[in-house]
Formats: structure tokens, sequence, C-alpha cells
């Protein structure tokens, strides 16, 4: 049974960056008429089931009120989760959750943070990465039926993995025993910091080392701090480290909606999958993909390492245009 999961994070789009800068506020309206949108297309797709995670704010609740009578074949319900704790860790567990059914392809809309979370459990299960929240570098910028359709081509067997997904790289954090603490899909930031207070990083002059797996022009966040120095693109196979808070270079970077910080930097420098670069600075917090993780203790020997083997990821566009040539219709083996 074709089976498309839909993870939505109430959340994403809300944190403190929104009082420092000028960035837009992703409603749960927004987000429910868009994965309304999405089960649409996939409903005329021939997606046979849909699973929505289930969340505190009724989101996925009333996106089976809309859809009621509207879908024709498509079997929307909630996904079952025995309790649910209003954080992160609802959307790890549904997508372990998910993995264990058998879901063909998920649907994750959030930010940067909502696509890592969900990549801790989504074992090899490809991801559609759709962008509501505040640092987007990591998911997409799409209308929800072009998502819908993309996913649906997916599921329905229209087009293969091995056509249409990038195994994406990931920074793991270690610890000084060796041990994987964490890991992050665009951005390892250490921060001069004691706590990981309102958890986003807001104040860039406390950065004192920035890991990326890439450094997109065209990107807001950290990982313009690293494309205004020496860009990366993204699945070059290459990670980039930068030394900030002291150095001759000053740049200036927009690392929010309507905000630039001027920041200097000591040394930027490349390194390759496998490469385990030591954290200099301590004590401090580290940041993962924009937000504040893990306390770094004085004198920790923690370490970075750039990783091939992150999730899948749907190329949406590819996606789409094979399921445009083939009809939309399995192709003949």
């Amino acid at each position: 049974m074709s089976t498309v999961g839909i993870i939505a994070n109430p959340a994403s789009g809300k944190d403190l960056r929104r009082i420092v800068s000028s960035g837009m506020t992703v409603t749960n309206q927004v987000k429910e008429n868009a994965v309304q949108r999405m089960l649409l297309a996939m409903d005329s797709l021939q997606v046979q089931r849909a699973v929505i995670m289930p969340d505190r704010s009724n989101l996925a609740r009333r996106v089976l009120e809309k859809v009621s009578g509207e879908v024709r074949q498509l079997q929307v319900s909630l996904l079952e989760m025995p309790y649910l704790l209003g954080t992160q860790d609802d959307s790890v567990r549904a997508a372990a959750l998910m993995v264990e059914q058998g879901i063909d392809v998920i649907i994750v809309l959030g930010g940067d943070g909502t696509s890592r979370v969900v990549s801790k459990s989504c074992g090899d299960v490809p991801l559609v990465p759709v962008s509501t929240g505040t640092n987007n570098v990591f998911p997409e910028m799409v209308e929800g039926t072009l998502v819908g359709m993309a996913a649906a081509a997916v599921a329905t067997g229209v087009v293969t993995h091995e056509e249409v997904c990038q195994r994406a790289p990931r920074l793991d954090l270690y610890d000084e025993s060796g041990v994987l603490v964490d890991h992050a899909l665009v951005d390892i930031a250490v921060i001069d910091a004691m706590d990981v207070a309102a958890r986003a990083v807001w104040e860039p002059q406390r950065i004192r080392e920035l890991y990326l797996t890439q450094a997109r022009v065209d990107c807001i966040g950290l990982a313009a701090i690293g494309a205004q120095v020496e860009p990366l693109p993204p699945y070059s196979g290459k990670g980039s480290r930068l030394l900030l808070g002291e150095g001759e270079r000053c740049i200036s970077a927009p690392i929010a909606p309507g905000l630039l910080a001027e920041l200097r930097v000591k040394d930027c420098r490349k390194f390759e999958a496998g490469e385990r670069l030591s954290i200099e600075f301590s004590p401090g917090v580290v940041a993962l993909d924009g937000e504040r993780e893990v306390l770094l203790p004085e004198g920790g020997q923690f370490a970075v390492q750039l990783n091939p083997m992150g999730p899948l990821v749907v190329d949406i566009r590819r996606s789409l245009e094979l399921a445009s040539v083939r009809g939309n219709r399995r192709p003949s083996v």
C-alpha cells in the first residue's frame, strides 16, 4: 500500500529570532492549508494512505476535518502515538513509528532543526523537507500541491530512489570518549555562552567556531556566514570550518531576515568526509542547526566529523520532471 507520512512542526517559524529580525511568522493556519493541498494532490495521484503526526496544537486534527469529504480514495489518519510531549522528541518518535509501519516517504514541514530531529530516526525512508521555519537552508520553499505530487511519485513507484534521491551529508558531534552525541544537517556552531537559554542562536558575535555542510550565497542563517568567506555548494562531499571572533577579515552576513551581522574571521578551511576536527574553544555551548543543544565543558575534547551518509532527500524538481514524462504512471519493468 503506497503510504506517505507527514510531520508538521507547529512550533516552527515562531522562535526568538522573530523578535530580533524582520522574519515572517509561519502560522499554523498556513501549515494546515499547505498540508491540505498536499493531501488533495496525493489523492488525485492514487496514493492509498497518508498518516499525519498528531500534535498538542491539534494542527493535524484540523487538517483531517478539512479534507474529510474532499478526498476520494486516499485514507488519511493520525499516526497512533501513545503520548505527546510537545517537544522535538515527538517528531523523532513519529519518524521512527512511520519507519516501523513501512511508510514510503516522509514530508517534513519545518526549518533546519525540524529536519534534523526527523533525520535521527527516519532511517532510509526518503524525506521531502518543506520550509516553514526560521533557518531554511535544508528544506525547500515549495508550494504544497507540488510537494504532494513529488511525494506521490515516490510513494507509488513512478520514480525510484536511485533516480530522485540524494544522500545528504551531516555533521557528527563526538564527545571526548569518541561517542556520537548528536548531529546537524547544515551547521554546528560553538557559542561563547554557559547555557542553552532560549536555544536559538541570535547573538552572532558569540560564535567562536562554525562547521558547515554547505554555504550558499542565496541562504540566510549561520551558513550565510560561510558563504561570505568561501561558498560551499550542497552535496560537494566537503565541509567547511570557520574560526570567528577575531581576525583581520571583516564580513557582513545575513544571519536572519533583514539582519546583517558584521563578524571577524580568523581562519576558514575545507575538510573532507571522515576527517575529524577537534573543537578548540571551551567552555561554551554547541548549537546544532541554529539551536543550542549541548553544553561544552571547560577542556572538553569534543570533535566534529563530516558524515556523507545522512538522510535520503527527494529532489522535488527531478521527481516532478520524471513523473510528467511518464504521465504519473509507474514505468513498465
